[in-house]
């Protein structure tokens, strides 16, 4: 009796089964035929970092959710775990390594992708009966497979969008069939702004709009408008747990960041028909691509005969044109592209809405399959039309995007025709299993011919990192408790930090804090508009960052065999560590204490106004260090260079310190030679158009890193020397002309600095972190000083004075700082989110409504 149960409910059930499977399996045997080789781009640098975090800290120490030290300087991760890592897949985490963590990650991509199947199929199949219900199988792998899976699958955060993108629609139908589902609609759309606020977003706008378009075919219902409109309110308002923080922290970030708003276009808009084609993915498209719209050939033409369709009304046509045609120009007219992505141009990963359109097309081919039996002379002339004019338009653009191939493109065609057969025969019996075979077989050879395209991250890379770089960090925290800051002279990411749990200064997060980015500018640390790394620092910015260890690689690393050495997606040049003691050293990494290092938490005797000044980096770090003590310093001797001491091939121009080629075949270069001033590390400071484009700079027969200088100059440490040591400094030609106005070579005055430092630091009180959002110092004040920090202000920062409520303000326009009076201290800092703390009490007031109002016969 169980056994025929058990048939039973598969005979009815196997298609949800298949709809689930089919694309888990096809999607997961890629990856484990590349060895489970999953991590690239953002995906190996960024997110796995985050899932890390989230994996050691979830049920450990959750308060790390609300505020960290890992995150850049300090910052709230609650905007951060809204972008990133509020989807349920993520708790199979748990059951993972830290070393397992590329496995755990590619398990996660798969069921979502499946995921989107079974949703997809679950919303199509209501549209067929019987032994037809493969066709919404067909479309579902489709979708679950299209070219916006494959391309970005990578952004796993996403991918719970297109989950619940089906079920959002479905929530919206049941609307307008008068069926009761109280809870349906709210509860998507909260699910949407819970999982992935951004692409959620996208998918609410998407679902008003076909809201619209249903509105429109239908007769107009104020009961349906208005059940619709406060079922989505409720469920935006059931998530205000999440949006509002969120919203608070990206207005203090992203929107800082420059957005011109004009009413062109981003590419011609017929060009988006080349990712049509089977394999229209490449590395170049990730950053600055055309939308990803692969649907397969049969549901392209399919879309397209929807509006020939004798079965569907004028109106349903003139709708559904509209609403198609507006989602294809929202790819390129820029004010719809800013409207799609919350007012904000993509940096990397265009058309992120592209999966959409994408629905919405197979869901109109859903259309036709579901309401014809046999397609007429008109749908057969005009699928042949269709076919020759794709095919002959894709033969004229082999040769005008690299990523289309030759290859490609004839099996692009050789699937169209196909689908043309498909539609001459559809009235065939076994047509419904060739439809699926045929849609199977594409979406699989798109998925490999994409993919095929982007390179991988070793999964023994990122385990040998996190492995060796962890035990160091992990004997840190044994050997000091205290608060600090720890860095390395080397990254895998640049968000290090999260994964190997120390407070660093490196950052990269699509949520920034722009006062932290601006500041780590001024003090000519490496940076860009989301991310920053220590890169180009100095012991005088490191001590004033709080930077107490640094964890370098050990040289005799490279004797062990390849797959246990430690590799860096970066290095960085740090000769001026060298005075630093080495508190420990281990098999490929070794501990260096910086003695001279500010705590993140000190009392200074002024609050003074600081200005910084674009491109003087030196000048910068020592004006809030002279700040910091209330005295004026200098600890850079430094050198213009203006008198070249040999020129090869190359001649003055015009303008002071500008030279040019003579021949301009000829290696060309341009020689200075000085001597050092005093012991000491010594660096150049660089404009930021000195790049390799330009010029290569070899000091002492060592070439330096100039390959991305940002956009402000810097400071390349080129050693570090005693008294009267000779320096060779040449520069290159990669250009015709340079311009070498401004370069100077400074030398840090290094024995000054830390008597300075260390007397200071001597009368510093300790800070006590007694929770990831709490710390606490006790301090005598002799007179009227100032508390000061180099902890990113923020208003949810709370200081309390012997129990009474301090006024914060900003120092050195970036830090957290309050006054403090003369007499004994005994001061609480508590990071209290008001954001969160509001959204929760407005999330619980909507749960209660929601039932209170809840009708008595659902």
């Amino acid at each position: 009796m169980i056994i025929n149960k058990i048939k039973t409910y598969f005979k009815n059930k196997y298609l949800y089964w298949l709809s689930f499977l089919l694309p888990t399996c096809i999607f997961a045997s890629y990856f484990l035929y590349r060895g489970q080789e999953i991590l690239t781009v953002d995906l190996g640098q960024q997110y796995i970092d985050f899932l890390s975090f989230y994996k050691n800290n979830l049920l450990s120490n959750p308060l790390n959710f609300i505020f960290t030290f890992s995150n850049g300087l300090g910052s709230s991760f609650i905007g951060t775990s809204a972008y990133y890592l509020n989807s349920p897949f993520n708790f199979l985490l748990l059951l993972f390594s830290n070393s397992s963590l590329p496995i755990a990650i590619l398990l996660i991509i798969s069921l979502k992708v499946g995921a989107i199947g079974l949703s997809s199929f679950f919303y199509f199949q209501k549209f067929f009966k019987g032994d037809n219900k493969i066709f919404a199988l067909a479309a579902s792998l489709a979708f679950a497979l299209s070219g916006f899976v494959v391309s970005y699958n990578l952004n796993l955060m996403w991918l719970d969008s297109l989950i619940l993108l089906p079920l959002l629609l479905d929530a919206i139908d049941k609307l307008f069939e008068q069926k009761k589902h109280y809870f349906y609609l709210t509860t998507i759309t909260f699910l949407l702004w819970l999982t992935n606020f951004y692409t959620g977003f996208m998918v609410l706008f998407f679902g008003l709009l076909y809201f619209i378009t249903a509105l429109i075919n239908h007769s107009f219902s104020s009961k349906i408008i208005f059940h619709y409109f406060t079922k989505s309110l409720l469920g935006t308002t059931l998530g205000a747990f999440v949006l509002l923080p969120a919203f608070f922290e990206i207005l203090n970030g992203k929107i800082n960041s420059d957005t011109t708003l004009s009413l062109g276009f981003q590419f011609a808009p017929y060009q988006a028909l080349d990712k049509l084609v089977i394999g229209a993915f490449n590395f170049t498209e990730m950053e600055k691509g055309l939308p990803n719209i692969f649907l397969t050939s049969i549901f392209t033409l399919l879309c397209l005969l929807y509006f020939i369709n004798q079965h569907f009304s004028l109106k349903e046509k003139f709708t559904s044109v509209i609403l198609l045609l507006f989602l294809f120009l929202s790819f390129s007219f820029n004010p719809l592209v800013l409207l799609w992505h919350l007012g904000q141009y993509p940096v990397w990963y265009p058309a992120r809405f592209s999966f959409i359109f994408s629905f919405y097309a197979i869901y109109l081919g859903v259309q036709v399959l579901a309401h014809t039996h046999k397609f007429n002379l008109t749908s057969k002339i005009a699928s042949l039309l269709l076919v020759i004019s794709l095919s002959i338009f894709l033969l004229l653009s082999i040769h005008q995007k690299e990523f289309l191939s030759q290859t490609n493109i004839i099996l692009t065609i050789l699937f169209l025709l196909c689908s043309l057969l498909i539609i001459l025969f559809f009235h065939y019996k076994w047509i419904p299993v060739i439809f699926f075979g045929i849609v199977g077989l594409e979406v699989s050879i798109n998925l490999l011919a994409s993919l095929d395209n982007i390179s991988y991250q070793k999964n023994f890379d990122y385990a040998n990192f996190t492995s060796n770089v962890s035990q160091t960090t992990t004997y840190l925290h044994k050997y000091d408790s205290g608060l600090y800051r720890t860095e390395k002279t080397f990254t895998r990411s640049d968000d290090d930090p999260f994964s190997n749990n120390y407070y660093g200064v490196s950052n990269f997060n699509s949520i920034s804090d722009r006062a932290a980015i601006n500041l780590v500018d001024y003090l000519g640390l490496e940076n860009n508009d989301n991310s920053f790394t220590n890169n180009f620092a100095t012991p005088l910015s490191d001590s004033l960052l709080g930077i107490k260890y640094n964890i370098v690689p050990i040289k005799n690393r490279r004797n062990l065999p390849k797959k246990e050495q430690v590799v860096f997606t970066s290095a960085f040049y740090r000769p001026d560590l060298v005075t630093n003691t080495v508190v420990k050293s281990f098999k490929q990494l070794q501990i260096r204490k910086n003695s001279s290092a500010l705590p993140l938490i000190f009392i200074s005797n002024t609050h003074q106004k600081i200005t910084f000044y674009n491109n003087m980096p030196a000048t910068n770090q020592n004006n809030l260090f002279s700040n910091i003590l209330g005295q004026k310093l200098n600890l850079f001797n430094s050198l213009y260079l203006t008198n070249p001491s040999k020129l090869k091939n190359t001649k003055h121009s015009k303008n002071i310190n500008e030279y040019k080629k003579i021949d301009k075949n000829k290696t060309a270069n341009i020689t200075f030679n000085i001597s050092s001033f005093e012991k000491g590390a010594y660096y150049l400071e660089l404009p930021s158009n000195l790049t390799t484009n330009v010029t290569s700079i070899i000091v002492n027969n060592h070439q330096l890193n100039n390959d991305d200088l940002g956009i402000s100059s810097k400071l390349l440490n080129i050693g570090y020397y005693s008294t009267n040591t000779p320096i060779k400094i040449v520069f290159n030609l990669n250009t015709e002309n340079i311009n070498l106005n401004g370069i100077r070579v400074l030398q840090f005055r290094e024995d000054e600095f830390n008597k300075i430092i260390r007397k200071f630091n001597q009368k510093q009180p300790v800070t006590h972190q007694t929770s990831p959002i709490s710390l606490k110092i006790n301090y005598t004040a002799q007179k009227n000083e100032t508390l000061n920090s180099t902890i990113p202000y923020s208003k949810n920062w709370l200081i309390f004075d012997n129990g009474k409520l301090l006024q914060t303000h900003k120092f050195a326009q970036t830090f957290l700082s309050a006054p403090l009076k003369q007499g004994p201290h005994q001061l609480t800092l508590i990071y209290v989110p008001v954001a969160f703390l509001i959204g929760l009490i407005i999330s619980i007031i909507s749960l209660t409504l929601l039932f209170i109002f809840k009708p008595k016969r659902d």
